[in-house]
């Protein structure tokens, strides 16, 4: 399978500057709509029927998932969007055999109760 990004919650102009930096590195975007976010994440990557994943609450922070990047481009391509997209986005994950089930609410659910275990709870702007 091809690199790709999945882009949850992200305005056109954002998406547009995380779109520039992924491809230049040969990572396909896909911007998942409000309506595709209740979707298994492996679904959306292209990998299982698109079935529901479960009802989960709507997203509501920028996310970023990442399916089948080498290490290697990863390790570029996160800097890249860093310097792309100011402020930062804060919640990503890697497509992985345990959340390829999970709807986007569902990651984004463990994804902020991570974050809020790590003491970085608080929302940024």
């Amino acid at each position: 399978m091809n690199p790709l990004m999945l882009c949850v919650h992200m305005s056109k102009e954002r998406l547009l500057r995380l779109s520039f930096a992924a491809m230049r590195l040969g990572v396909r975007v896909k911007a998942v709509a409000p309506e595709e976010e209740n979707r298994a994440l492996g679904a959306l990557c292209g990998l299982d029927d698109p079935q529901p994943a479960g009802s989960f609450p709507a997203v509501e922070e920028e996310m970023l998932v990442f399916a089948f990047l080498p290490e290697d481009t990863l390790d570029q391509l996160l800097p890249a969007l860093r310097e792309a997209a100011q402020p930062p986005v804060r919640l990503k994950a890697v497509l992985t055999p345990t959340n390829r089930g999970w709807s986007c609410g569902r990651l984004y659910r463990e994804l902020r109760s991570e974050a809020e275990a790590l003491g970085k709870g608080a929302k940024q702007p």
